[in-house]
């Protein structure tokens, strides 16, 4: 298995930082372009990552449940209407508010540290690769969101993605598992691996097709 030695908690929070930063830079239309993330607006993703950082758990599992217990149509919908409800520079502020205060209620206080940076990182690229801004990541953090990658299943899946293929990233220095090749940038491969299709002309290797099949699955 990859190794588990790196400081999730503070790569999280140094992940969050950025994306704060990010949102200062955005035009306010910006904020109504679409994301990765099929149905959901830019507006949408920040919101979802306010919601799961300030809404107590009670709370949360009253809104789901009023949505049929269907996560992750729920979730769409409580992003949407809070996105739709507050302006870009309220949804800055809130995002800078849960970065200055290192606020974790509710359901980030429950999800794995690991799992909750790689999550941010994912939807830091959700936003900045449809507006065309890319960025340079830094390498320990391309690296930890790589070994995390293929022990989450849950909702993101990355695990079942990964497994019987060999991963090899390009531009920093990480390989896992066996199998036919996707070789490719530590980026696309973090999105691939997250059911993210978009990077997949950036990747090579006879495991490729594999992966275009569970992407589509």
């Amino acid at each position: 298995m990859p190794p588990s030695d790196h400081d999730y908690a503070s790569l999280l929070w140094a992940e969050s930082s950025d994306l704060a930063s990010s949102l200062d830079e955005l035009d306010d239309t910006d904020f109504d372009h679409p994301s990765l993330c099929e149905g959901w607006r830019v507006r949408d993703v920040v919101s979802h990552m306010i919601l799961g950082h300030t809404t107590p758990m009670p709370s949360m599992m009253g809104l789901i449940a009023r949505n049929g217990f269907n996560v992750p149509r729920g979730s769409l919908k409580l992003s949407a209407e809070y996105g739709s409800a507050h302006s870009p520079a309220e949804i800055r502020t809130a995002w800078h508010g849960v970065v200055e205060e290192r606020t974790m209620k509710g359901i980030s206080r429950m999800i794995p540290k690991k799992e909750g940076f790689v999550d941010h990182l994912i939807h830091h690229q959700d936003i900045r690769r449809p507006l065309d801004r890319p960025r340079s990541i830094p390498a320990d953090r391309l690296t930890a969101a790589l070994d995390a990658m293929p022990t989450i299943g849950g909702f993101v899946k990355s695990k079942q993605r990964m497994a019987g293929l060999r991963w090899n990233a390009t531009d920093v220095d990480w390989a896992y598992g066996s199998g036919p090749e996707v070789t490719g940038p530590a980026e696309a491969l973090i999105l691939l691996s997250s059911g993210r299709p978009a990077p997949i002309a950036e990747v090579s290797g006879d495991g490729v097709t594999t992966l275009k099949e569970r992407l589509a699955a």
